[in-house]
């Protein structure tokens, strides 16, 4: 009975989803026409994308095509020939007749073209390239405006691009990688007059060996100059009204230089409206890149966090900074590229926080009013060395240096009597070398070898003084010092071209660090780690796979503990599309480095609360991820989007440290820590054709349980639920005008045996924008509840630019926060106390200013 049961349920499945199959998709024919004589067209390329702008497909057309298969649905053509200009409509499907598309060739201008450039062994999509002509409006100025709407780009509004859903690794200019991952700053500021082509590679690798093979799976976009030399120079200028204060500046001035054999990026701004305008990461003051992954947390930070972070301006900050950027063309063999930056900065804020201490047996209230200034001063330098002396040798080098100076200044007034300031002075120093040769092996394989060295040096200062009526004071010296090797061997192998290509590599790594406390050595770690690698990837039939199998042999001697382990790390994948529907499954589970967290002899005091650390020690940690996703991104009637995430972390950290509310508690924390974490995510789309409008719905629900020991006896079960869900309405292809308004609901839920915490909130956001060729005006009204029961606290942003009549003009009124929300309450929770904070300083602010380039 159960089997018959099981084959009529299998049956109805398969007709459901046949029938679903059949419905989604239709056979489009067309033919594309010579508009000036009616021949016919035989070569091109027809792009596909859905109403928000989103890239679905695109399809090279041949004599043989006789038809393309395309979704029901609402969707943007894009063709494209070679000699005739590109030809745009907006079509819904299906349609049963023949569509003749009529293209126009003209010779007064430039040729529009879409080349497709297949190369050896890859198994990604072919490059795509797009002539600029093509793409831009008259109201376009810069290049990243034009790139808004090349098939298949997203560019947000901090200006990082994603291509066919994936990030891109840089973009390059005229080939050359100028900018690195620090590429928004050349994209905002290239006019749109100086690139001829843009180029979009799925499969991108600087070397040019790994790029022939096809094994790389990084993206990139490459801007073709439109002429042999160029120079570009741009800026803008700002004054500002600052909470009725005219005292808000902003300079900028970029400048860009492009020749066959140099090319050169400089940027120089100043502003006190609370922009960063550096590439500096304020948490740890050093640059965003892979070489300091293995590098532990430092157990006192760095400074205040930077004021501007959720976008709310601040009028606190006096920054300084820099970026030239260098590429030198020495000889047809040899590259030297050269990257400075810079950074000075001034800036403070000012808080307002109580929380809430709720341990067994022991719970208490405190407060702070508290006051910071942090003036960090830092520059980096790097050279990169490119030589290759025939087809088949590549060898590389980099050297890196950064150094910085940290002043961070506090004062604070603690349960409303008691005084406490504080001073620190931070040294940071770090020097990077690095070696790569890559050497090619017959036709179908390369070698690899890879050193790196990173040497660190971190010197902290740290005094603290209670005022009346404790009156004690606490001066505190930490040094640092980290010193990393690492060796690797890569071999890439493919076996069969674009189904099979294997890297298989050794890598030996060699870290130590050491922390001294007012010259006495407080912890000394030493870590010897040899790895094995061997990954397989390729598509099979439309089934893109990849495996990775790590062997890990791990030695860790932490302060005399020390510890011997053997340990498998693995990572598996698969891409597919089934029934007309994507699948993608991933599975992996790999040690957590945090287990590189030192173990400390000495007591160090953190901070005003005379939060102490005597000890910490890690076990080695495992994180395992499971994770499904199922789409239909070719949009029928409407689009959907199912995943599910669930995370499983085990590993043993044991945190001996006092807080207090000026009197100790001991605290135990974090021993034999068990977390599992599942996460749902749901979005379902549709388009209204008649009124041009798409609708979206999503919603996430989370559930995270994890446990812990609180004074080694009591053991707290904690549990955490959120739930989210939003709509939102936006216009498709309307010129002049579009909106975009989402509603949002958001749940949650903390709670334990001595706590428990609930919360529903409500945030709306209205979105409008007017576009003429001369201007383009926005507003934007955020309405956000933080927390259940309080009142609504509105933001309201705008802005107009203007076009003069010379292009080379605009100029700019902007609005931030309008209405005053600086008493708006943040809460902040976790398994033993709640805070409330409120920041003083987010101001309003209105800027006058105007945009220059020559």
């Amino acid at each position: 009975m159960n089997r018959f049961i099981t084959t009529i349920l299998l049956g109805i499945w398969c007709v459901f989803f046949s029938f679903q199959v059949k419905s989604q998709t239709s056979n489009f024919r067309f033919k594309l026409v010579d508009g000036s004589n009616g021949k016919r067209i035989e070569q091109g390329i027809i792009t596909y994308e859905d109403t928000l702008g989103n890239f679905v497909k695109f399809t090279k057309i041949d004599s043989s095509m006789l038809y393309d298969q395309v979704p029901n649905t609402t969707l943007k053509l894009s063709i494209n020939a070679f000699d005739y200009h590109t030809y745009t409509e907006v079509i819904s499907f299906p349609i049963h007749e023949l569509k003749y598309f009529f293209l126009k060739k003209d010779t007064s201008y430039l040729l529009s073209e879409v080349i497709v450039r297949p190369k050896n062994y890859n198994y990604l999509p072919d490059t795509v390239s797009m002539k600029v002509k093509d793409l831009r409006l008259s109201s376009d100025i810069k290049i990243e405006d034009v790139l808004k709407r090349f098939p298949g780009i997203k560019v947000d509004e901090n200006g990082k691009i994603t291509y066919r859903n994936k990030p891109v690794e840089t973009v390059l200019l005229d080939g050359e990688n100028l900018m690195e991952s620090n590429y928004a700053l050349a994209i905002k500021n290239i006019k749109v007059d100086e690139i001829d082509e843009i180029e979009a590679y799925d499969h991108f690798s600087e070397n040019s060996i790994i790029a022939e093979l096809g094994s790389s799976q990084l993206t990139a976009l490459n801007l073709k100059f439109a002429r042999k030399f160029s120079y570009t120079q741009s800026g803008r200028v700002n004054v500002g009204i600052v909470e009725n204060q005219l005292t808000g500046y902003n300079l900028q001035s970029n400048s860009i230089i492009n020749t066959k054999y140099v090319k050169t990026f400089a940027l120089l701004s100043t502003n006190n409206f609370g922009d960063n305008l550096s590439s500096i990461n304020y948490l740890d003051y050093r640059d965003v890149s892979p070489l300091y992954e293995n590098v532990p947390h430092f157990p006192l930070n760095y400074g205040g966090i930077f004021p501007n972070i959720g976008k709310l301006k601040s009028n606190r900050n006096k920054q300084f900074s820099g970026n030239l950027n260098n590429i030198f063309k020495l000889h047809s063999k040899l590259t030297l590229k050269s990257f400075t930056n810079f950074l000075s900065d001034d800036f403070s804020n000012k808080q307002s926080n109580q929380t809430t201490i709720n341990l067994p047996e022991n719970s208490f209230q405190i407060s702070d009013d508290f006051n910071y200034q942090t003036l960090p001063k830092k520059w980096g330098q790097s050279v990169n060395l490119k030589y290759q002396p025939a087809h088949n040798l590549i060898i590389e080098g980099k050297y890196y240096l950064n150094d910085g100076r940290i002043n961070y200044v506090t004062n604070q007034v603690i349960n409303t009597d008691v005084g406490f300031n504080s001073q620190q002075k931070s040294d940071i120093k770090d020097y990077y070398l690095e070696t790569l040769s890559t050497l090619k092996v017959g036709h179908n394989s390369a070698i690899q070898l890879f050193f790196q060295h990173l040497s660190s040096r971190n010197g902290l200062n740290l005094f603290m003084n209670y005022l009346h009526p404790i009156n004690q004071s606490i001066n505190q010296y930490l040094n640092q010092t980290y010193l990393e090797s690492k060796f690797t061997g890569k071999w890439v192998k493919v076996w069969i071209p674009k189904k099979l290509i294997a890297e298989t590599w050794f890598q030996s790594l060699t870290l130590e660090q050491e922390l001294n406390n007012q010259g006495k050595k407080s912890s000394d770690f030493i870590e010897y780690r040899n790895t094995i690698h061997q990954e397989f990837k390729g598509n099979i039939r439309g089934w893109q796979y990849s495996a990775k199998v790590d062997n890990v042999q791990l030695n860790v001697d932490n302060n005399g503990l020390k510890e011997t382990r053997r340990i498998w790390n693995m990572e598996y994948g698969l891409n597919s599309r089934m029934f007309k529907q994507n699948f993608l499954l991933n599975y992996s589970k790999f040690i957590n480095p945090s287990y590189r967290n030192y173990f400390i002899h000495d007591t160090l005091f953190l901070d005003s609360r005379n939060k102490r650390i005597d000890s910490i020690q890690m076990g080695i940690p495992f994180l395992e991820k499971w994770n499904a996703i199922i789409s239909n991104n070719q949009l029928n009637k409407f689009s959907y989007q199912f995943s599910f995430t669930k995370i499983n972390y085990q590993g043993g950290f044991i945190t001996n440290n006092h807080l207090s509310n000026l009197f100790s508690i001991q605290k135990y924390q974090w021993q034999n820590l068990s977390t599992e974490q599942e996460q749902f995510n749901g979005e379902v789309a549709c388009y209204i054709k008649e009124i041009a409008v798409n609708f979206k719905l999503v919603g996430m629900h989370s559930i995270l349980n994890f446990a812990n020991f609180v004074n080694n006896v009591d053991l707290r079960n904690n549990k955490s639920i959120s739930n989210e869900l939003t709509f939102s309405a936006k216009s498709g292809y309307l010129k002049s005008f579009n909106f975009y308004e989402a509603f949002t609901i958001e749940n949650s839920m903390f709670e334990n045996q001595f706590s428990s915490f609930r919360n529903t909130v409500y945030k709306n956001v209205l979105q409008f924008s007017v576009t003429t060729p001369r201007i383009f005006s926005y507003l934007q009204i955020n309405s956000f509840q933080f927390y259940q029961g309080d009142a609504f606290l509105h933001f309201i942003n705008a802005s107009v630019d203007i076009k003069s009549k010379k292009p080379n003009l605009i100029y700019t009124l902007s609005m931030d926060n309008l209405l005053d929300i600086r008493n708006r309450t943040i809460v902040s929770i976790n398994d033993f106390s709640r805070t409330e904070y409120k920041n003083y300083l987010v101001g309003r602010l209105i800027k006058l200013g105007v945009q220059f380039s020559l």
